[in-house]
């Protein structure tokens, strides 16, 4: 009786393990456009549009890149009350646009 009921649990065991269903799971590329803010000061803020994203060396490129929407965007970065970068920029689907602050505060 011991042994039968062994084979049996072993037996139901194989069954249970033995039709596990596959696993899969589908990615959708993001092509929302982005931007990278490069040589920001560590306090300087980016507002996109008049909304403020948070410090401007988070999205250095290395931490991250901040995905926007496709059309055109107000970009500022300010420091301290004063703007180091103001530009109005569009974006297509998939592009990546890199602004530098420069130390005289003019964006290229």
């Amino acid at each position: 009786m011991n042994r039968l009921l062994i084979i049996i649990i072993f037996s139901m065991m194989i069954l249970v393990y033995g039709c596990a269903y596959p696993t899969s799971s589908v990615r959708v590329p993001d092509e929302r456009p982005s931007i990278v803010i490069q040589n920001a000061p560590k306090s300087a803020i980016l507002f996109v549009d008049g909304l403020n994203m948070g410090l401007a060396n988070r999205y250095n490129g290395r931490a991250g890149a901040l995905l926007l929407e496709p059309g055109t965007h107000m970009l500022e970065v300010k420091n301290e009350g004063k703007v180091l970068l103001s530009e109005k920029v569009f974006l297509g689907g998939g592009e990546m646009k890199e602004l530098k602050v420069h130390t005289s505060g003019e964006a290229r």
